[in-house]
């Protein structure tokens, strides 16, 4: 909660893409959740995305996240040597539970990356966390807020279009065309559009973080298969 709780402070003083914070604190002793905490926002219109559009939408509104100041927000910062060190750890885990050198297939760090800037991210970019309401729309569910370099929303963004990855009653279909309209949106947006090295890093960081995930909790109720997430990772950028 505390993660998110700073996220909406931080975006409300900015006029981020998210809903309005009103207060924050705990729920009196007395009460059914004694001492829980408690955000109180605006309460948001709209629907999560499906149509090509919602997905284009979604990527304007990460495109847009990425120019609000971070420095002061106090949210959890990732710098580039943090960052890298975390993924290079990921991959070779991975590789030993595949018995295979994952890494020898993924696309090298870009050199440009040790340059590129830091930015405010949201961490879970997906269908469900994005409101359409048939306008600018409106990015929720901030707990995996934090600071990294700029790229993440975007890899994670489009690594879940095409792994057809939802909340509980989504449809996974079209999700190439899905990936290619968050794309489309978010490089209309963005300042300085990434070349197709950079997109494809991005995506495997994404491909490796889902797939870390999903092996760290395998056999756990409702957990999808680690393998699955590697396959779709290496068909993307096959």
């Amino acid at each position: 909660m505390e993660p998110e709780r700073r996220a909406l402070e931080w975006l409300t003083r900015h006029d981020g893409p998210s809903p309005r914070l009103h207060a924050a604190g705990t729920l009196s002793p007395a009460g059914e959740y004694s001492g829980a905490a408690c955000l109180v926002i605006d309460r948001v219109a709209g629907e999560p995305a499906s149509s090509l559009p919602d997905w284009e939408g979604l990527g304007r509104a990460l495109a847009r996240l990425s120019r609000i100041p971070w420095q002061g927000s106090e949210l959890t910062t990732l710098d580039h040597d943090d960052f890298l060190a975390l993924h290079e750890r990921r991959v070779e885990d991975l590789g030993r539970a595949l018995g295979r050198d994952l890494g020898a297939g993924l696309p090298p760090v870009p050199p440009s990356y040790p340059a590129s800037s830091l930015v405010m991210t949201h961490g879970d970019p997906g269908p469900g966390n994005f409101l359409d309401d048939g306008a600018d729309g409106t990015l929720i569910d901030w707990e995996d807020a934090l600071v990294a370099p700029r790229g993440l929303d975007l890899g994670r963004a489009t690594f879940i279009a095409l792994l057809g990855s939802g909340p509980e009653g989504f449809v996974a279909r079209d999700h190439a065309a899905r990936a290619d309209a968050f794309l489309r949106g978010y490089l209309a947006e963005v300042d300085g559009s990434p070349d197709q090295t950079k997109l494809d890093w991005w995506l495997s960081v994404a491909g490796v973080q889902f797939a870390h995930r999903r092996l760290e909790r395998a056999g756990q109720p409702g957990v999808l298969p680690w393998l699955e997430a590697v396959k779709v990772l290496e068909s993307a950028l096959a």
